[in-house]
Protein backbone atom coordinates (compact mmCIF):
# COMPACT_ATOMS: atom_id res chain seq x y z
CA UNK A 1 0.00 0.00 0.00
CA UNK A 2 1.41 3.31 -0.57
CA UNK A 3 1.41 6.10 1.72
CA UNK A 4 0.82 9.70 0.71
CA UNK A 5 3.94 11.75 1.37
CA UNK A 6 1.31 14.82 2.23
CA UNK A 7 -1.18 13.12 4.87
CA UNK A 8 2.04 11.35 6.61
CA UNK A 9 3.25 15.49 7.17
CA UNK A 10 -0.46 16.24 8.14
CA UNK A 11 -0.92 13.22 10.83
CA UNK A 12 2.70 14.16 11.84
CA UNK A 13 2.23 18.15 12.93
CA UNK A 14 -0.97 16.84 14.44
CA UNK A 15 0.30 14.47 16.35
CA UNK A 16 3.35 16.95 17.65
CA UNK A 17 0.60 19.47 18.23
CA UNK A 18 -1.36 17.63 20.61
CA UNK A 19 1.98 16.17 22.25
CA UNK A 20 3.03 19.37 23.40
CA UNK A 21 -0.12 21.42 24.11
CA UNK A 22 -0.92 18.47 25.98
CA UNK A 23 2.39 18.30 27.78
CA UNK A 24 2.36 22.13 28.35
CA UNK A 25 -1.29 22.44 29.68
CA UNK A 26 0.20 19.47 32.28
CA UNK A 27 2.99 21.23 33.29
CA UNK A 28 0.96 24.71 34.04
CA UNK A 29 -1.30 22.82 36.38
CA UNK A 30 0.42 22.93 39.64
CA UNK A 31 -0.09 23.37 43.20
CA UNK A 32 1.71 25.28 46.42
CA UNK A 33 -0.37 24.63 49.28
CA UNK A 34 1.17 23.14 52.20
CA UNK A 35 0.17 20.65 54.55
CA UNK A 36 1.86 21.91 57.95
CA UNK A 37 2.01 19.33 60.97
CA UNK A 38 1.55 21.27 64.37
CA UNK A 39 3.90 22.23 66.84
CA UNK A 40 3.72 19.20 69.42
CA UNK A 41 2.26 20.18 72.55
CA UNK A 42 3.60 18.81 76.22
CA UNK A 43 0.79 16.47 77.39
CA UNK A 44 1.42 17.34 80.93
CA UNK A 45 3.55 19.88 83.01
CA UNK A 46 6.96 18.44 82.90
CA UNK A 47 9.17 19.05 85.89
CA UNK A 48 11.55 21.66 86.16
CA UNK A 49 14.62 19.37 86.37
CA UNK A 50 13.75 18.16 83.13
CA UNK A 51 13.77 21.39 81.13
CA UNK A 52 16.74 22.80 79.34
CA UNK A 53 16.72 26.94 78.37
CA UNK A 54 17.09 27.11 74.33
CA UNK A 55 19.33 30.25 73.44
CA UNK A 56 18.25 30.84 69.76
CA UNK A 57 20.61 32.24 68.05
CA UNK A 58 20.12 35.28 65.87
CA UNK A 59 20.25 33.69 62.24
CA UNK A 60 22.48 34.25 60.06
CA UNK A 61 21.52 36.31 57.38
CA UNK A 62 23.07 33.87 54.35
CA UNK A 63 24.84 37.35 52.59
CA UNK A 64 27.70 36.52 50.66
CA UNK A 65 31.27 37.79 51.80
CA UNK A 66 31.87 41.65 51.39
CA UNK A 67 33.00 42.48 47.81
CA UNK A 68 31.36 39.82 46.09
CA UNK A 69 27.76 40.39 44.48
CA UNK A 70 24.94 39.98 45.94
CA UNK A 71 22.24 37.65 44.08
CA UNK A 72 19.22 40.19 42.45
CA UNK A 73 16.48 38.27 44.70
CA UNK A 74 18.80 39.35 47.68
CA UNK A 75 17.79 42.22 49.81
CA UNK A 76 20.81 42.89 52.31
CA UNK A 77 18.75 45.35 54.92
CA UNK A 78 15.68 42.83 54.51
CA UNK A 79 18.12 39.80 55.01
CA UNK A 80 19.01 41.56 58.04
CA UNK A 81 16.15 42.42 59.56
CA UNK A 82 14.92 38.70 58.74
CA UNK A 83 17.36 37.23 60.72
CA UNK A 84 15.78 38.41 63.80
CA UNK A 85 12.62 38.23 62.75
CA UNK A 86 12.49 34.26 61.86
CA UNK A 87 14.87 33.65 65.32
CA UNK A 88 11.33 34.95 67.08
CA UNK A 89 9.46 33.04 64.96
CA UNK A 90 11.19 30.25 65.67
CA UNK A 91 11.57 31.16 69.82
CA UNK A 92 7.92 31.62 69.69
CA UNK A 93 6.81 28.56 68.25
CA UNK A 94 8.81 26.44 71.01
CA UNK A 95 7.92 28.63 73.80
CA UNK A 96 3.76 27.78 72.81
CA UNK A 97 4.69 23.80 73.24
CA UNK A 98 5.41 24.25 76.88
CA UNK A 99 8.54 21.87 76.26
CA UNK A 100 10.90 23.58 77.17
CA UNK A 101 12.91 26.11 80.47
CA UNK A 102 13.06 29.64 79.15
CA UNK A 103 13.85 30.17 75.41
CA UNK A 104 15.54 33.08 74.49
CA UNK A 105 16.92 34.94 70.97
CA UNK A 106 20.60 35.49 71.68
CA UNK A 107 23.27 37.83 70.20
CA UNK A 108 25.39 36.09 67.31
CA UNK A 109 28.42 34.54 69.19
CA UNK A 110 27.60 35.13 72.57
CA UNK A 111 25.47 33.65 75.46
CA UNK A 112 25.91 30.22 77.25
CA UNK A 113 22.55 28.19 77.46
CA UNK A 114 21.73 24.27 78.08
CA UNK A 115 20.71 24.17 74.12
CA UNK A 116 22.24 27.03 71.44
CA UNK A 117 20.37 26.56 67.87
CA UNK A 118 21.81 28.34 65.03
CA UNK A 119 20.62 29.24 61.51
CA UNK A 120 21.50 30.13 58.18
CA UNK A 121 19.02 31.72 55.78
CA UNK A 122 19.42 30.27 52.58
CA UNK A 123 16.30 31.36 50.42
CA UNK A 124 13.57 33.64 51.75
CA UNK A 125 10.81 35.18 49.84
CA UNK A 126 7.45 35.24 49.86
CA UNK A 127 6.87 32.10 48.07
CA UNK A 128 10.27 29.56 49.44
CA UNK A 129 11.52 29.60 52.51
CA UNK A 130 15.00 27.55 52.98
CA UNK A 131 17.27 27.43 56.30
CA UNK A 132 20.14 25.23 57.84
CA UNK A 133 19.84 24.80 61.61
CA UNK A 134 22.33 23.25 63.79
CA UNK A 135 21.62 22.69 67.29
CA UNK A 136 24.10 22.14 69.81
CA UNK A 137 23.73 21.08 73.63
CA UNK A 138 26.30 22.57 76.51
CA UNK A 139 28.23 19.49 76.36
CA UNK A 140 29.21 19.91 72.52
CA UNK A 141 26.78 17.19 71.41
CA UNK A 142 25.23 17.80 67.83
CA UNK A 143 21.33 17.21 68.50
CA UNK A 144 20.25 18.79 65.02
CA UNK A 145 22.11 19.56 61.96
CA UNK A 146 19.56 19.64 58.84
CA UNK A 147 18.20 21.68 56.03
CA UNK A 148 14.43 22.19 56.08
CA UNK A 149 12.55 24.50 53.31
CA UNK A 150 9.08 24.50 52.11
CA UNK A 151 6.79 27.11 49.79
CA UNK A 152 4.22 28.94 51.21
CA UNK A 153 1.37 27.98 52.55
CA UNK A 154 -1.09 30.11 50.30
CA UNK A 155 -4.20 29.98 53.06
CA UNK A 156 -2.41 31.93 55.13
CA UNK A 157 -2.12 35.13 52.76
CA UNK A 158 -5.89 34.66 52.40
CA UNK A 159 -6.37 34.78 56.42
CA UNK A 160 -8.01 37.49 57.96
CA UNK A 161 -5.86 40.06 60.48
CA UNK A 162 -7.93 37.88 63.11
CA UNK A 163 -6.43 34.65 61.64
CA UNK A 164 -3.20 35.82 60.90
CA UNK A 165 -0.85 32.78 60.96
CA UNK A 166 3.20 32.59 59.06
CA UNK A 167 3.19 31.19 55.88
CA UNK A 168 6.04 29.28 56.73
CA UNK A 169 4.88 27.86 60.06
CA UNK A 170 5.11 24.47 59.20
CA UNK A 171 9.28 24.65 58.80
CA UNK A 172 9.20 25.93 62.71
CA UNK A 173 6.56 23.26 63.93
CA UNK A 174 8.94 21.08 61.71
CA UNK A 175 12.57 22.21 63.79
CA UNK A 176 10.66 22.47 67.35
CA UNK A 177 9.30 18.68 66.72
CA UNK A 178 12.79 17.78 65.76
CA UNK A 179 14.13 19.48 68.27
CA UNK A 180 11.67 17.35 71.05
CA UNK A 181 12.64 13.99 69.48
CA UNK A 182 16.21 14.44 69.95
CA UNK A 183 15.59 15.69 73.49
CA UNK A 184 13.29 12.66 74.06
CA UNK A 185 16.12 10.06 73.45
CA UNK A 186 18.20 11.62 76.31
CA UNK A 187 18.38 9.98 79.82
CA UNK A 188 16.98 12.19 82.77
CA UNK A 189 20.86 11.64 83.43
CA UNK A 190 22.14 13.78 80.39
CA UNK A 191 19.63 15.71 80.97
CA UNK A 192 21.02 16.86 84.05
CA UNK A 193 24.41 16.68 83.10
CA UNK A 194 23.99 19.42 80.18
CA UNK A 195 22.40 21.91 83.18
CA UNK A 196 25.48 21.63 85.04
CA UNK A 197 27.67 21.69 82.65
CA UNK A 198 25.94 25.14 80.77
CA UNK A 199 26.38 26.48 84.80
CA UNK A 200 30.20 25.36 85.06
CA UNK A 201 30.69 26.76 81.48
CA UNK A 202 29.35 30.43 82.56
CA UNK A 203 31.15 30.29 85.64
CA UNK A 204 34.67 29.60 84.09
CA UNK A 205 33.85 32.00 81.66
CA UNK A 206 33.20 35.38 83.94
CA UNK A 207 36.12 33.74 86.47
CA UNK A 208 38.61 30.98 84.65
CA UNK A 209 41.16 31.15 87.86
CA UNK A 210 38.29 29.63 90.39
CA UNK A 211 36.41 27.37 88.12
CA UNK A 212 38.76 26.50 85.03
CA UNK A 213 39.33 23.31 86.99
CA UNK A 214 36.02 21.62 87.23
CA UNK A 215 35.17 20.94 83.64
CA UNK A 216 37.33 18.37 81.41
CA UNK A 217 36.98 17.27 77.73
CA UNK A 218 36.73 13.84 76.36
CA UNK A 219 38.24 11.88 73.60
CA UNK A 220 34.91 13.06 71.28
CA UNK A 221 35.41 16.64 72.27
CA UNK A 222 32.82 16.80 74.68
CA UNK A 223 33.07 18.84 77.10
CA UNK A 224 32.48 16.53 81.25
CA UNK A 225 31.64 17.59 84.55
CA UNK A 226 34.94 16.62 86.56
CA UNK A 227 33.64 17.75 89.92
CA UNK A 228 31.04 19.84 91.41
CA UNK A 229 31.37 22.37 93.60
CA UNK A 230 30.64 22.06 97.20
CA UNK A 231 27.26 22.72 98.79
CA UNK A 232 26.72 26.22 99.62
CA UNK A 233 30.20 27.50 97.99
CA UNK A 234 29.25 31.25 98.16
CA UNK A 235 32.00 31.57 94.88
CA UNK A 236 29.12 29.51 92.34
CA UNK A 237 26.22 31.29 94.59
CA UNK A 238 27.28 34.52 93.34
CA UNK A 239 28.03 33.63 89.69
CA UNK A 240 24.08 31.86 90.18
CA UNK A 241 23.31 35.87 90.88
CA UNK A 242 25.34 37.54 87.99
CA UNK A 243 23.70 34.23 85.74
CA UNK A 244 19.93 35.42 86.50
CA UNK A 245 20.81 39.07 86.31
CA UNK A 246 22.46 38.13 82.91
CA UNK A 247 19.12 36.30 81.71
CA UNK A 248 17.27 39.57 83.47
CA UNK A 249 19.39 41.51 80.61
CA UNK A 250 18.68 38.94 77.86
CA UNK A 251 14.63 38.85 78.70
CA UNK A 252 14.47 42.88 78.33
CA UNK A 253 16.74 42.48 75.58
CA UNK A 254 13.94 40.31 74.06
CA UNK A 255 11.86 42.89 74.92
CA UNK A 256 13.30 44.77 72.34
CA UNK A 257 13.12 41.97 69.80
CA UNK A 258 9.89 41.84 70.51
CA UNK A 259 9.24 45.70 70.19
CA UNK A 260 11.04 44.98 66.81
CA UNK A 261 8.60 41.95 65.38
CA UNK A 262 5.65 44.15 66.25
CA UNK A 263 6.89 47.03 64.19
CA UNK A 264 8.37 44.41 61.29
CA UNK A 265 5.33 42.09 61.36
CA UNK A 266 2.97 44.12 59.46
CA UNK A 267 5.53 45.68 56.68
CA UNK A 268 6.98 42.62 56.46
CA UNK A 269 3.99 40.46 56.14
CA UNK A 270 2.99 42.59 53.27
CA UNK A 271 6.52 42.30 51.39
CA UNK A 272 6.25 38.19 51.98
CA UNK A 273 2.40 38.29 50.38
CA UNK A 274 3.66 40.61 47.17
CA UNK A 275 6.87 38.84 46.75
CA UNK A 276 4.75 35.42 46.36
CA UNK A 277 1.91 37.05 44.20
CA UNK A 278 4.85 38.38 42.39
CA UNK A 279 6.69 35.31 42.24
CA UNK A 280 3.22 33.62 40.98
CA UNK A 281 3.16 35.89 38.34
CA UNK A 282 6.11 35.65 37.08
CA UNK A 283 6.26 31.80 36.76
CA UNK A 284 2.62 32.32 34.86
CA UNK A 285 4.39 34.08 32.46
CA UNK A 286 7.26 32.02 32.15
CA UNK A 287 5.11 29.72 31.40
CA UNK A 288 2.96 31.44 28.92
CA UNK A 289 6.74 32.70 27.22
CA UNK A 290 7.45 29.12 26.78
CA UNK A 291 3.50 28.43 25.37
CA UNK A 292 3.85 31.05 23.38
CA UNK A 293 7.45 30.27 21.75
CA UNK A 294 6.47 26.31 21.58
CA UNK A 295 3.30 27.57 19.88
CA UNK A 296 4.89 29.79 17.72
CA UNK A 297 7.61 27.60 16.42
CA UNK A 298 4.94 24.28 16.03
CA UNK A 299 2.99 26.80 13.64
CA UNK A 300 6.61 27.23 11.73
CA UNK A 301 6.87 23.86 11.54
CA UNK A 302 3.12 22.97 10.40
CA UNK A 303 3.36 25.24 7.39
CA UNK A 304 6.69 24.15 6.59
CA UNK A 305 5.22 20.64 6.57
CA UNK A 306 2.39 21.68 3.88
CA UNK A 307 1.38 20.20 0.93
CA UNK A 308 3.82 22.33 -1.09
CA UNK A 309 2.27 21.69 -4.56
CA UNK A 310 -0.64 24.15 -3.49
CA UNK A 311 -1.47 27.21 -3.97
CA UNK A 312 -3.79 27.46 -1.01
CA UNK A 313 -1.01 25.88 0.82
CA UNK A 314 1.77 28.35 0.45
CA UNK A 315 -0.74 31.17 1.85
CA UNK A 316 -1.70 29.08 4.42
CA UNK A 317 2.17 28.29 5.01
CA UNK A 318 3.25 32.14 4.87
CA UNK A 319 0.19 33.03 6.97
CA UNK A 320 1.23 30.66 9.36
CA UNK A 321 4.97 31.58 9.50
CA UNK A 322 4.28 35.27 10.20
CA UNK A 323 2.53 34.20 13.04
CA UNK A 324 4.61 31.72 13.99
CA UNK A 325 6.82 34.83 14.65
CA UNK A 326 4.60 36.88 15.95
CA UNK A 327 4.20 34.54 18.44
CA UNK A 328 7.71 33.70 19.36
CA UNK A 329 8.33 37.86 20.14
CA UNK A 330 5.20 37.60 21.92
CA UNK A 331 6.64 35.20 24.43
CA UNK A 332 10.07 36.89 24.51
CA UNK A 333 7.77 39.75 25.08
CA UNK A 334 6.55 38.58 28.16
CA UNK A 335 9.35 36.92 29.93
CA UNK A 336 10.62 40.90 29.62
CA UNK A 337 7.60 42.20 31.34
CA UNK A 338 8.06 39.22 33.90
CA UNK A 339 12.04 41.00 34.70
CA UNK A 340 10.17 44.28 35.12
CA UNK A 341 7.58 42.53 38.22
CA UNK A 342 11.06 40.98 39.36
CA UNK A 343 12.66 44.42 39.93
CA UNK A 344 9.42 45.63 41.51
CA UNK A 345 10.00 43.75 44.36
CA UNK A 346 13.50 45.42 45.10
CA UNK A 347 12.14 48.84 46.34
CA UNK A 348 9.94 47.26 49.22
CA UNK A 349 13.27 46.20 51.28
CA UNK A 350 14.74 50.01 52.43
CA UNK A 351 11.30 50.27 54.57
CA UNK A 352 12.05 47.57 56.96
CA UNK A 353 13.28 48.89 60.63
CA UNK A 354 16.13 46.97 62.53
CA UNK A 355 17.30 48.89 65.16
CA UNK A 356 16.83 48.14 69.27
CA UNK A 357 16.01 50.72 71.43
CA UNK A 358 18.85 51.43 74.23
CA UNK A 359 18.32 48.86 77.67
CA UNK A 360 17.62 50.35 80.79
CA UNK A 361 18.40 48.04 83.51
CA UNK A 362 18.66 48.11 87.41
CA UNK A 363 21.81 45.56 88.76
CA UNK A 364 23.09 45.68 91.93
CA UNK A 365 21.65 48.94 92.68
CA UNK A 366 23.19 50.29 89.90
CA UNK A 367 21.00 52.00 87.04
CA UNK A 368 22.90 50.68 83.60
CA UNK A 369 21.76 52.38 79.76
CA UNK A 370 22.85 50.01 77.35
CA UNK A 371 22.90 51.15 73.72
CA UNK A 372 23.90 50.73 69.87
CA UNK A 373 23.41 47.15 68.40
CA UNK A 374 22.53 44.03 70.35
CA UNK A 375 25.90 42.49 70.44
CA UNK A 376 27.47 46.19 71.24
CA UNK A 377 24.90 46.17 74.24
CA UNK A 378 25.80 42.38 75.01
CA UNK A 379 29.53 43.07 74.96
CA UNK A 380 29.11 46.10 77.52
CA UNK A 381 26.55 44.34 79.59
CA UNK A 382 29.86 41.15 79.78
CA UNK A 383 32.10 43.72 80.82
CA UNK A 384 30.03 45.53 83.72
CA UNK A 385 29.40 42.07 85.00
CA UNK A 386 32.78 41.25 85.12
CA UNK A 387 33.67 44.35 86.95
CA UNK A 388 31.13 43.51 89.71
CA UNK A 389 32.63 40.14 89.83
CA UNK A 390 35.79 41.68 90.77
CA UNK A 391 34.27 44.15 93.04
CA UNK A 392 32.55 41.67 95.02
CA UNK A 393 35.22 38.49 94.85
CA UNK A 394 38.71 40.83 94.82
CA UNK A 395 39.49 38.80 92.25
CA UNK A 396 41.42 40.73 89.23
CA UNK A 397 39.97 40.27 85.67
CA UNK A 398 41.58 39.38 82.52
CA UNK A 399 42.30 42.31 80.70
CA UNK A 400 42.10 39.95 77.80
CA UNK A 401 38.85 39.21 78.24
CA UNK A 402 36.29 41.63 79.36
CA UNK A 403 32.92 41.97 77.01
CA UNK A 404 34.75 38.76 75.10
CA UNK A 405 32.58 36.09 73.29
CA UNK A 406 31.03 33.38 76.10
CA UNK A 407 33.58 30.18 75.92
CA UNK A 408 32.36 27.90 72.88
CA UNK A 409 29.74 30.34 71.49
CA UNK A 410 29.12 29.99 68.13
CA UNK A 411 30.13 32.31 65.49
CA UNK A 412 28.68 33.75 62.08
CA UNK A 413 28.64 30.35 60.22
CA UNK A 414 27.05 28.52 63.57
CA UNK A 415 30.06 26.70 63.58
CA UNK A 416 31.02 25.23 67.55
CA UNK A 417 34.32 26.77 68.82
CA UNK A 418 34.16 23.13 70.87
CA UNK A 419 34.56 20.84 67.47
CA UNK A 420 31.47 18.66 68.64
CA UNK A 421 30.85 15.31 67.14
CA UNK A 422 27.81 14.09 66.29
CA UNK A 423 26.85 10.47 67.97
Amino acid sequence: MQVDGSSVRKWLTVSVLITVIFGVGCASQSSTQQSSTPAVQAAQEIPAEQLLDVGITVFDPGLPPKGQPVPDDVFPELRKAESRFQAIQLMETMQSTGQWGAIRVLPAGHGTTDLRVSSTILHSTGFKLALDIRAVDARGKVWLEERYQAQADELAYMSTEAEQRDPFQSIYNEISNDLLEARKKLRAGELQEIRQVSRLRFAADLAPEPFSDYLTTDKKGRIKVKRLPARGDPMIARVDNIRASENLFIDTLDQNYAAFFARMEAPYSSWRKYTYEEEKAYKALKRKALTQKILGGLAILGAALADPGSSAAAVVRDAAMIGGIAAIHAGISTSKEAKIHAEAIRELAASVETELQPIVIEVHGQTLRLSGSAETQYQEWRQLMQEIWATETGLPVDPNRPGAPIVGAETGNGSSNDSPEQN
